[in-house]
């Protein structure tokens, strides 16, 4: 396992591993920072919703698009699609809490899909929308389609992005890490700890909040599974 290290960001200390821009952690006045490896995951008593996250489900037909909690070590939460095609759930965290613009912010995520060439993904950071893989206006994020294993990672900015194809490549069940670092200037997008990409423009300044939009792309129901997520800003 990699050391624990720290530096100095604007005044706050981070801690890091691996390499500096993946951030594990970090304390100063500066911080905002959302981190959940998903030991617990709080729903609505009524609903089942959970109630930290602003849920949208999209049934095509009958049956139900869940997330709940996945018994895996070091905890998860699972989105199980219903069984129709383009079934599926978009989930954003409750408020707008992260921002571009004047900051340093890191967002990883470790998840897995059981069948990826058959499913939509979208992860990462996004303005409120209720319908992420159709379109957002401004966000940060990952993205793979259906019938396709291939990510690509986009910064978008007032309905304008920067689009970068083939940045790595999902395999059915198998846990990958997705993460991006924006340093002030350019946003630096990781897979596995390698550095895939980088965009300079298109990058959004307006508040944004943890994002997830899953869909089947097939008459059966799948999966994904979420083991972290972690979001961290460092103030100027």
């Amino acid at each position: 396992m990699p050391n624990l290290r720290s530096r100095r960001i604007n005044g706050n200390l981070a801690f890091w591993s691996t390499h500096q821009k993946r951030i594990l952690d970090a304390i100063g006045e500066g911080v905002v920072k959302y981190i959940d490896d998903f030991t617990t995951f709080p729903v609505d008593d009524t609903t089942g919703d959970p109630s930290e996250w602003t849920t949208t489900v999209v049934e095509a037909g009958s049956g139900v698009t869940t997330i709940a909690s996945a018994d895996k070590s070091g905890g998860a939460v699972t989105i199980t699609t219903a069984g129709n095609e383009n079934d599926g759930g978009n989930y954003q965290l409750l408020s707008e809490s992260f921002k571009t613009s004047g900051n340093e912010l890191y967002f990883y995520t470790k998840l897995q899909i059981n069948d990826v060439d058959q499913t939509d993904l979208f992860v990462g950071l996004a303005v409120t929308d209720s319908t992420l893989l159709a379109g957002v206006s401004n966000a940060v994020y990952f993205e793979s389609v259906d019938g396709s294993a291939s990510l690509s990672a986009v910064t978008e900015s007032g309905s304008t992005e920067t689009q970068t194809d083939s940045v790595g490549t999902l395999a059915d069940g198998t846990d990958i890490e997705l993460e991006f670092y924006y340093n002030g200037s350019n946003v630096e997008f990781f897979v596995n700890g390698s550095s895939v990409a980088t965009s300079s423009t298109n990058i959004p300044s307006t508040e944004m909040r943890p994002s997830i939009h899953f869909l089947t792309g097939e008459a059966t129901a799948n999966t994904c599974t979420i083991d972290e997520i972690r979001v961290i800003q460092i103030g100027r």
